[in-house]
């Protein structure tokens, strides 16, 4: 269980339409003539601040963004993104555990500017939420090692860290500047960094309750060959994100092409039991309503 702890490395700084249908598309994220639409408040999605706490709880890797130091003499004062994997404070402060002979961490020492790109696990692409963190990375206080080590090895265990990582020095993403937000192809949002330190991951997805991306496999292994009933020519399903509002889930078309759409609950869900009973309603009694708005 993740520590409720926080190594205090902070920042400087529905109703919907009036359609009274059921809703059967609930959200289609594909391209509108190039740009991007800002779809996120017809759907009961999480608030911006929120879905990045989530994102953050559910991912376990992300592409740590730094400019390489003189002395790599290739490419010098060019950005270069290295592979990482990451823990969070109760905070959502990123933490890392950092061979002092990788790349990266030379880097920082000469300029320790640094952004952070993190994306939805299980599934790559522009329908992807994704978010990017711009702060600086700085070695965590020697009395502070211990406890960023404990919120390290709580959400990486010795099966999907790097050889010895967990023992390497720890560091943390500090003074957060800026937050940008990307809920796949329907939202588009800049976080203010006080709004994502400020607020708390759904239960759901929080590891201090229950490990997001066991529930998610869980509610895959249950529901994700029922799930294509709900759509007409879909051939195949996965869900991709789970919050308390509702669910994402990549569809594969008859012709080939998958989409991602999102399922809303009917209430609130806030545990594992809670989240299959939305599910079952759903197959049984169909899409959530649009109520009025006033």
């Amino acid at each position: 269980m993740k520590s409720v702890e926080s190594l205090t490395m902070k920042t400087e700084n529905h109703e919907t339409s009036d359609t009274n249908v059921l809703f059967s598309s609930p959200l289609l994220r594909t391209p509108l003539s190039g740009s991007v639409a800002n779809a996120g408040r017809h759907y009961e999605l999480p608030t911006p601040p929120v879905s990045c706490r989530n994102l953050m709880e559910q991912a376990l890797f992300g592409d740590m963004c730094t400019t390489m130091a003189p002395m790599d003499h290739r490419r010098a004062g060019w950005p270069v993104a290295s592979l990482v994997d990451f823990a969070t404070d109760s905070e959502g402060t990123p933490i890392f555990s950092l061979s002092p002979m990788a790349m990266h961490t030379r880097n920082i020492k000469v300029d320790p500017r640094c952004s952070l790109v993190v994306e939805m696990p299980g599934w790559r692409g522009l329908a992807s939420a994704r978010l990017t963190l711009f702060g600086t990375v700085r070695k965590v206080p020697d009395d502070k090692q211990d406890l960023a080590r404990r919120l390290f090895k709580s959400k990486h265990s010795e099966e999907n860290m790097s050889y010895g990582t967990s023992e390497f020095p720890l560091y943390a993403l500090t003074d957060i500047k800026d937050v940008y937000y990307v809920g796949g192809y329907g939202q588009v949002k800049w976080v203010d960094p006080i709004d994502y330190l400020s607020s708390a991951p759904d239960k759901v997805c929080d590891r201090a309750v229950q490990d997001p991306l066991e529930l998610l496999n869980n509610v895959n292994a249950e529901y994700r060959l029922r799930i294509p009933s709900l759509y007409p020519d879909c051939s195949r399903a996965k869900i991709i994100a789970v919050d308390r509002c509702g669910m994402d889930v990549r569809l594969k078309t008859g012709e080939g092409h998958y989409v991602v759409q999102r399922i809303r609950f009917h209430g609130p869900a806030e545990s594992y039991g809670e989240v299959r009973d939305e599910v079952e309603a759903i197959l049984s009694d169909g899409f959530k309503k649009l109520r009025k708005s006033r």
